[in-house]
């Protein structure tokens, strides 16, 4: 019999209340972010988007957020890079050296 997955109860309640982020990439000209939580920065060759469980960077010319709506981020223009940054991993750099 095979054995299911352990999944830990934040997990499965992350699942159930659809906290977790999706990212629909319409070829490079545009970008939909769904459960964002804030827009941190909106530059012309940068947006960064904050969502529960990562920081996303998108890169690339003439950017811009066209919607933001219901957690849901529009981003059109010409995407070249989109960069995942996962919050633990930023909070456990951001600690070194401060124990």
């Amino acid at each position: 019999m095979a054995k299911m997955p352990d999944m830990s109860f934040f997990g499965k309640t992350r699942e159930l209340l659809y906290l977790q982020s999706y990212i629909k990439i319409n070829d490079n000209s545009s970008a939909l972010v769904e459960n964002c939580r804030q827009i941190l920065e909106c530059t012309d060759v940068c947006v960064r988007l904050l969502t529960s469980s990562f920081e996303i960077e998108i890169w690339g010319s003439r950017l811009m957020v066209s919607s933001f709506a219901e957690n849901s981020v529009e981003i059109n223009g010409t995407i070249e890079q989109v960069r995942l940054i996962s919050r633990s991993m930023r909070r456990d750099s951001n600690d070194i050296g401060q124990h």
